[in-house]
């Protein structure tokens, strides 16, 4: 007879690490930074960050707000 493998509870009692990338972003949108995102498909929108969360960033760009799905986004960049 097969039985289940137990690994024991370590592994769920540790706290999940935070993201350094969720840590800059906080700080990004906390200063209300500018932001370059481009998209898998060179597109490039420009605005700062008013939420995000697992799956998107919400971006107020000078021609309004976009909901930009992290799959989409390649890379961003500080305005310097």
């Amino acid at each position: 007879a097969c039985t289940p493998m137990d690994f024991g509870t370590e592994r769920r009692d540790r706290p999940m690490p935070v993201q350094i990338s969720s840590a800059q972003m906080i700080r990004y949108r906390d200063e209300h930074r500018v932001l370059t995102f481009t998209l898998v498909n060179g597109t490039r929108i420009e605005g700062d960050v008013k939420w995000f969360d697992d799956l998107s960033y919400h971006v107020a760009t000078a021609e309004g707000e976009i909901t930009l799905l992290r799959h989409a986004v390649l890379y961003y960049r500080t305005k310097e």
